[in-house]
């Protein structure tokens, strides 16, 4: 067996291919065919769905999913663009008048949507608005634009 001396300390060959192997495995390399698949699925869907967000506001929105909150067997049969769409609809209200489309179409220029076990909303300092829920009934669209009414 061949050893490696990395930063003082010895390594087999076989112990670092072990160690860099493992590195490189990924979540988004261990996901299935079939999960991918469904995740672009969705990405698409959300960014359509955006599309009448941005006429509507005078956005570009970039649209997106944390899938790490999520697991496959939560998914389901459920669409979590359905969910995400609150925020959408949440923007499209505040835009309704000058003042909120001023406002929104400078400030916000992300949207990523997440699975969480808690609701929540930030929006950072870039313009990009986190939007985290779970796969159950709520009011997420109130609890978006009540928190980006008083943030923009």
């Amino acid at each position: 067996m061949h050893e490696l001396t990395v930063r003082g300390s010895k390594w087999s060959a076989l112990a670092l291919v072990f160690v860099v192997g493992c590195a490189a495995l990924s979540p988004a390399t261990a996901q299935s065919l079939g999960d991918r698949r469904m995740h672009a699925t969705h990405e698409d869907e959300l960014a359509h769905a955006a599309e009448f967000t941005d006429r509507a506001c005078g956005t570009h929105l970039k649209t997106g999913f944390d899938w790490s909150g999520f697991d496959s067997a939560q998914l389901g049969d459920k669409n979590p663009v359905s969910w995400c769409a609150a925020a959408l609809n949440a923007m499209e209200e505040i835009c309704s008048d000058s003042l909120g489309k001023e406002a929104l179409s400078t400030k916000v220029k992300a949207l990523t949507c997440g699975g969480a076990a808690n609701t929540s909303v930030t929006l950072d300092g870039e313009g990009n608005v986190k939007f985290l829920f779970s796969l159950t009934p709520n009011q997420n669209k109130e609890l978006v634009r009540d928190y980006l009414n008083k943030h923009l």
